[in-house]
């Protein structure tokens, strides 16, 4: 009797044994496998919301660039007009005030007269009153004697415009070393210029 009871007894403590080995064998397989599948399904919600985040992100630097991208273009355009604009702002001022030429000879010559004290409505009537010359012929050369005491011969005048105007000039003779009477004017001292009309006015 007590022989079995002890024979019992061994068995027990190895079946006992053995089925928690058993169990806890299972048992840390499946809370290796629960973690595996938890780490799976936590690293699976945390790749989800990177992912998502970083599509954001993506999406959000894709909108600024093209925003970016817009303004650069805006800018273009508004250099490209503005330095078209500068372009013919600077041909308009070398226009109107060149740095060169008989303009900007004009233009310093009514500067010094304004700051000289003449009236600036003056010089616009005085510039307005220069017109260009209409219905004129070529320029005429002729050449007369000036009349003195000592010479009142031929060649003393002359007429132009067909007779329109008679041109004569009479001055003081020229002396020579001995002091008499030239034929000539003396060059230095003043001369009379007479314009007569053909209607006869001087």
């Amino acid at each position: 009797m007590l022989m079995k009871y002890g024979q019992y007894t061994s068995r027990s403590r190895y079946r006992d044994r053995h089925f928690k080995r058993t169990v806890t064998f299972f048992l840390f397989v499946f809370v290796f496998a629960g973690s595996i599948v938890l780490g799976f399904i936590f690293g699976k919600q945390f790749a989800t919301t990177q992912i998502a985040t970083l599509e954001k992100e993506v999406a959000d630097k894709d909108t600024n660039l093209k925003t970016l991208q817009e303004e650069m273009t805006k800018l273009r355009a508004e250099t490209q007009t503005a330095s078209s604009r500068l372009d013919q702002l600077k041909m308009q001022y070398e226009k109107d005030f060149p740095q060169e030429g008989a303009m900007h000879e004009i233009v310093d010559m009514v500067r010094k007269q304004i700051s000289d004290g003449m009236p600036a409505e003056r010089l616009a009537f005085l510039i307005r009153s220069a017109r260009p010359p209409r219905n004129c012929s070529d320029p005429l050369t002729k050449r007369f004697v000036v009349k003195t005491p000592a010479y009142k011969g031929a060649d003393s005048e002359v007429s132009i415009g067909d007779g329109a105007v008679v041109i004569s000039a009479s001055g003081v003779s020229s002396h020579s070393r001995d002091g008499g009477l030239e034929s000539w004017f003396d060059p230095t001292q003043a001369i009379k210029v007479v314009f007569k009309a053909a209607e006869g006015e001087v």
